[in-house]
């Protein structure tokens, strides 16, 4: 077991990592003036503010209970010798299957860790078609029968695995669904998810998509609605993310793979064209931080645009490259949307403290005809802990550093709206929220920050204050994740957290409350 908790931390930590070095450069800096087009169009009318959320990964490690099934969230993982070792992509085909074992193996599937309930021990029922030999790991009392495995998730046990010993290559184990025993079968999400995603006028599927892994784009790999897993270098399948949108009644922002090819871009456009509620609007955008070159998607880019000579520096070959790529993409969805144009929002994104670079993209050659909305990640607080007072028992002096930081914030985000206005588009937040980051001594600081009700209060003045300063849409980042030791951005920590021991979530709902959904 204690192997099992070292790779949930490792995994934990690894997300903790990516967000650390994604924003790790993202403090105010001067620049140069925001380049005006030849003729300005007359701005857009202010539109009141609307909040949106990004999803936390799919993943079981994020203690976000989306799927019905526990087996969605979850990956593989060998077992030789007692050694667990991540499953290679190459060997789980794209419905989540392992058609064979290795000598001497066995493998495991993470489960999502169903949320506590007021009814203690919880009785899980897994279902699965195939041939083999099945068990658990962390299972209570697990009872094996024909096509399924029953036990009890203790409310004191964090993740439990599906394990198989044998599978029988002809008919493997497969489409394995793990759920409490009375729930309903046919339920694709967690009802308690759906709830939970209702408020917000827009949920971002960057994490859903796995934009940040660069891995997707070929429709034939592609994550199958069928598939037992979820979470996989994938994303989840596109069939589930316009499922979610109709069933919450949000608009869907779709993160596309920077090597989605034409066939992957037409296809993923066709299928929200035509299943996605007529009444939502789809929001697209190109790769995720494109500007970012702690990012795969970001270094791809770079080497692309100086191969094709794009620039005389790498900010320019880089960012003309992402221009490029968003065009090719969003003339795709034109024509797949030809119509209905207004049921698609193009999004080119860059980093909210330094304009520059993203200016080269918007007056790459058309570009800025083929899009509807410039967008930045609106954080506050990332120098907060940079120096933090040597007695760290005291969070009130923080708190004041804290607020102060919502205005610096929007001063450098104001270049992104006068950009926009310039050219008759939308200026949009495609993230936001605190974004404080420590590494110093003390190990309970970023939880004590995130928990105290202080935090709430910033959260209230951070969304008012964008409502005062821009209004349209502000996509809060993100939805629920485990306070990690070094930063923190989920509004709760897991599935079922009750509100008054969620600040920031408490907070986001009752400012949404306040203003309606609109």
């Amino acid at each position: 077991m204690k192997r099992i908790l070292v790779l949930v931390v490792v995994a934990l930590l690894c997300v903790g990592l990516v967000r650390i070095t994604s924003y790790s450069k993202d403090q105010p800096v001067a620049g140069n003036a925001v380049e005006a087009p030849a003729t300005a169009a007359p701005p857009l009318s202010r539109q009141p503010a609307t909040y949106g959320i990004n999803l936390s990964f799919a993943a079981f490690w994020s203690r976000e209970r989306a799927f019905m099934n526990l087996a969605a969230g979850g990956g593989w993982n060998s077992i030789r010798n007692g050694v667990w070792s991540e499953m290679p992509s190459n060997r789980v085909d794209p419905d989540g299957t392992v058609h064979g074992l290795l000598p001497g193996e066995s493998i495991a599937l993470s489960l999502t860790r169903p949320p506590r309930s007021r009814r203690g021990d919880l009785a899980i029922r897994c279902r699965f078609d195939g041939q083999g030999t099945v068990n658990g790991v962390a299972m209570v009392a697990p009872q094996v029968g024909p096509g399924r495995i029953d036990f009890t998730w203790r409310q004191d046990v964090e993740t439990a695995f599906f394990r198989i010993d044998a599978t029988d290559p002809v008919d493997p184990i497969r489409h394995i669904d793990c759920r409490e025993a009375d729930a309903d079968p046919k339920l694709l999400f967690d009802p308690a998810f759906v709830d939970s995603v209702r408020p917000y006028r827009a949920v971002r599927f960057m994490d859903w998509m796995q934009a940040n892994m660069n891995r997707a784009g070929d429709w034939t790999r592609r994550t199958l609605p069928t598939s037992t897993i979820q979470a996989g270098p994938q994303g989840v399948a596109v069939e589930h993310l316009v499922a979610l949108a109709n069933q919450a009644k949000v608009d869907p922002w779709f993160v596309m793979p920077w090597n989605a090819d034409a066939t992957y871009m037409e296809k993923f456009a066709r299928y929200v064209h035509d299943h996605l509620d007529p009444a939502r609007t789809a929001y697209v955008e190109i790769g995720n931080e494109v500007w970012n070159l702690d990012f795969p998607a970001g270094k791809q880019a770079l080497a692309e645009g100086k191969r094709l000579k794009l620039g005389a520096t790498d900010d320019e070959a880089r960012m003309r490259r992402y221009a490029q790529r968003s065009v090719e993409g969003f003339m795709v969805w034109e024509r797949v949307f030809a119509d209905a144009p207004r049921r698609i929002v193009r999004i080119l994104s860059g980093q909210n403290a330094w304009i520059d670079p993203f200016m080269f993209a918007l007056t790459y050659q058309d570009t800025a005809r083929h899009i509807d909305a410039l967008s930045s990640a609106v954080y506050f607080g990332q120098t907060l802990l940079a120096e933090p007072p040597a007695d760290t028992r005291d969070l009130t002096p923080l708190f004041a550093q804290l607020d102060a930081s919502i205005a610096s914030t929007f001063e450098v985000a104001r270049r992104y709206k006068a950009a926009a206005d310039a050219r008759g588009l939308r200026y949009i937040a495609y993230e936001g929220g605190q974004h404080a980051n420590y590494s110093g001594p003390d190990r309970t600081l970023v939880t004590r920050l995130n928990r105290d009700p202080r935090m709430g209060e910033a959260y209230r003045r951070f969304m008012t204050g964008w409502d005062r300063e821009f209004g349209d849409l502000l996509m809060i980042y993100h939805s629920t994740s485990p306070i990690g030791t070094s930063m923190h951005f989920g509004l709760q920590e897991y599935s079922g957290q009750p509100l008054a021991e969620a600040p920031k979530r408490k907070a986001v709902l009752e400012v949404i409350g306040a203003a309606g959904k609109r």
